[in-house]
């Protein structure tokens, strides 16, 4: 029997921990999409930097 609380190795990733691409960070945060490109050039794709510095960004 397969204990459905724990998953394989080969499971895949959750989107919390999947790179952002621009267009979505874009489409996230409602900003253009060169600005995002320029945010995850200078912070990079992690989604928690971002999430992290969006957050501050807007406090």
């Amino acid at each position: 029997m397969v204990d459905s609380k724990t998953q394989s190795p080969s499971a895949p990733k959750k989107a919390t921990e999947e790179p952002y691409d621009p267009e979505s960070f874009a489409r996230k945060y409602g900003i253009p999409p060169g600005e995002a490109k320029t945010i995850i050039k200078r912070y990079g794709p992690s989604r928690k930097k971002l999430d992290s510095y969006m957050a501050a960004r807007q406090a």
